[in-house]
Formats: structure tokens, sequence, C-alpha cells
């Protein structure tokens, strides 16, 4: 008893591994998607470039050595000669080696604004990635609803080609008493030709789609069956859109970016040091090797410039303008897709009421052929007929229900028109 229990626990775990959801579709495309491993790429380059603006707040060392002969010289001159005494005069050559050290003090704020703006363009470049995977997911939903379709269709087209061989085995025996002619066996017999060929265009087209479908998961989906369509509970709360995130973003960094232009003009003070060794050192009439030093403090502002920085300012007050242009038009366009989506959604679901009842209506009427058909009262093209309405209204009814859940799908993806974060 209790290996069977064992064994019934393993055969559903290994069903169950064996069904693809849409939502394990999405997540394996998105883990697949190339442009993922770009992303920590990107991530990685903007600590990089953030590091880098933190370093203006390290001591900034610079070694310089020059060596130099000049035509002339500060010199003085006496009109009287001191005996003993020669006016001194710095030398035409001259060599220094020196060490320059210099420390931020205070920077008004700009390596901090300079940093948020780096880190919001980092953000921006990741965000653009997670919009180009929204086109996949929707690519992906394209292909697996696709993939059902077509299943459905072929099991119908394989229950019409059971339905004509057993009319064929009938019609064998009713010709061999005379009740209907060769003709009608044949017209049958071409019939099912038909279909199967039928079965074959839709496999093919099945096998296409698997295999794209595989390409974006990264894995091999071998057949339709393993693929579970979603119910109508998992896609009533709509995904908010990428975009709303990446406007927000551009926004943030363009407002990030006029206040780093204002602190661009704010003073900024430093501590610098020299020190070296050289002939002359900074006593120039010293003609000899020395050692030299200089500490001291050192401030630079800009107090005026031309209103280059109040231009700039306008320019990116300007580009915000854009991007909420940008956003409007963006939500208008969504809340037309949604609208669409709507419609569609409410058309099928009144189709879809009625499939039922035509599908009843057909079934009836096929049976009736059925039985006529033995009867020899109607012919085997009348018979085909009415096969293929009572077929093709199953088929309308399995496509309806799973076009309503694409469309579903789709909203799903599109996202609600009233959600922005």
């Amino acid at each position: 008893m209790g290996i069977m229990i064992l064994w019934l626990i393993l055969a559903s775990e290994q069903i169950s591994a064996q069904t693809l959801t849409l939502f394990d579709c999405l997540d394996k495309s998105e883990q697949n998607f190339p442009l993922l491993k770009g992303r920590e790429v990107l991530l990685k380059s903007s600590d990089l470039n953030i590091q880098n603006l933190k370093n203006n707040w390290l001591p900034r060392m610079e070694v310089t050595g020059q060596a130099s002969w000049q035509s002339d010289v500060p010199s003085m001159t006496a009109d009287v000669q001191i005996p003993g005494f020669s006016v001194p005069q710095a030398p035409k050559d001259q060599y220094k080696v020196a060490l320059d050290v210099s420390q931020t003090l205070y920077d008004g704020g700009r390596t901090g604004k300079a940093v948020g703006v780096e880190k919001l363009a980092g953000d921006i470049e990741v965000q653009n990635i997670e919009v180009q995977m929204l086109d996949v997911s929707k690519r992906v939903a394209e292909l697996f609803f696709s993939i059902l379709m077509l299943e459905e269709q072929k099991q119908q087209i394989n229950h019409k080609l059971k339905v004509l061989e057993s009319r064929r085995t009938e019609l064998d025996a009713l010709l061999a008493n005379g009740a209907v002619s060769e003709s009608d066996l044949k017209k049958l017999e071409a019939e099912v030709l038909l279909v199967q060929q039928q079965v074959i265009s839709v496999e093919t087209n099945e096998e296409t789609l698997l295999a794209n479908l595989s390409s974006f998961l990264g894995e091999t989906v071998e057949r339709a069956s393993v693929l579970k369509e979603p119910s109508v509970g998992e896609l009533l709360t709509p995904e908010p859109r990428p975009e709303y995130s990446l406007f927000s973003l551009q926004k943030k960094r363009l407002e990030q970016m006029t206040e780093l232009q204002q602190r661009n003009r704010w003073p900024v003070l430093a501590a610098f040091g020299q020190g070296g060794y050289g002939n002359p050192g900074y006593n120039m009439l010293k003609d000899e090797f020395d050692i030299f030093y200089v500490v001291g403090l050192r401030l630079k502002w800009t107090p005026w410039d031309w209103s280059s920085t109040k231009r700039t300012k306008m320019v990116l007050e300007n580009r915000i303008r854009l991007v909420d242009i940008e956003e409007e038009t963006f939500r208008v366009n969504q809340i037309r897709a949604v609208n669409q989506l709507d419609g569609d959604l409410l058309r099928y679901q009144q189709l879809i009421e009625l499939d039922s009842e035509i599908v009843e209506l057909r079934r009836g009427i096929e049976e009736n052929s059925s039985h006529l058909l033995k009867n020899g009262s109607i012919t085997t093209s009348g018979y085909i007929d009415d096969l293929d309405a009572y077929i093709s209204a199953q088929i309308n009814k399995d496509l309806h229900q799973l076009e309503y859940l694409q469309r579903m799908t789709m909203k799903y993806l599109t996202g609600d028109k009233k959600i922005k974060e």
C-alpha cells in the first residue's frame, strides 16, 4: 500500500513537472532573455562610474619634473662695486622635481548630485531592458495561445477523421448490399484524404510554433499537450507598465541634472601642498639644489557665468516637459489599447454564450444526417457538409474560449489604463 502511494506521488510530481503554464513560460523567457545579462553589465558599469565620482573626495597627487634653460633670468646691477661682494644671480639652467597634493574640503554638493545623476542613468538603462522584456512577453503569449489553438483544431480534425473512417466502414457494408453507390464511397474517401492533409498542415505549423517558443524559453517544448491554459482569475490583476517607471526615472534624472548645474556655480574649497627638490628652490637667487615646499588653501568660485547655467536649466526643464508629453501620449495610447481589448472581450463573451447552443444544434443535425446517409436518403456530399458544420461549430467554440483568454492575457500585459505604478 505504501509503495503504491509513493508511486502515485512520484507520478503526480512527474506530470506536474511536465506541464508549462503561461506564467512558467513568461518567467523562463525572462530568464533566457539575452539582455538580462546586459542588465548586470550595466549595473556594474554604473557602480564603476559612481566610484570614480566619489574619488573626488580622495587626495589627488601628481609628480612633476622639469629641466630647462632660459635665455635670461632676474638679475641685479650695482653702480658701486663692493670688494668681496658679488650680486647673486639666478641660474639659467634649472631643474625641479616636485609632488603636488590637493584635497577637496568643500565642493558645494556637486559630487553628491553627480553620483545621484549617474545612479539614475544606470537605473534608466536597466528599466529600458524591462520595457524591451515586455515585448518578449507579448510574443511568448502569442505563441503560447497560437499553439493551444492549433492543438484544439488538430483534436477536432482528428475527431472528424475518426467519424469519417467510421462512416466509410458503414458505407462499405451498404455498398456490398447495393444501398449506396460507389461514387458515394469515393467522395467519402476523398474527404478522408483532405482531412489527413489538414492534420499534416496543422501538425507542421504546430511544430514550427513549438520550436519558436522553445527558442524563447531556452528549453525544448516537445508537444502542445504540456501547455496548460491559464484561468481567468489569474489574469484579473494587470501588471504595472514598466514605461511609467521609465518616465519617472527620466524626469528624476533631469531634475537632478538641473540641481547639479546650479551646484556647479557654488564655491569649491581645497587644501593644497607642494614639496620638491631642485635648483633653484623658492629662493631664485640661490644657485644650488635645495628642498622647497608650500601649503595652503585654494578657493575657486564662478560668481558670474553670463547666464550659461540659467540657459542650461531652461533646456533641462524643456526636456522634462517633453518626457511629460511622451508619458501622456503613452497613457492615451494605452487607454485606446485597453478599450479595444475590452471590446474584444465583450464580443467573445457574447459569442461563447451562443457557441454551446450552436454546437448542440449542429450535433443533432449531423447525427440525423448520419442516419439518413445509412438509409440512402441523402448523398455523401450532403452528409459531409453537415459534418463540417458540426466540427466547425465545435472548433469555433474552443477557439473563442482560447481567444477570450488570449485577450485577457494581452490586457494583463498591456496594463490597466488607471494604473501607473
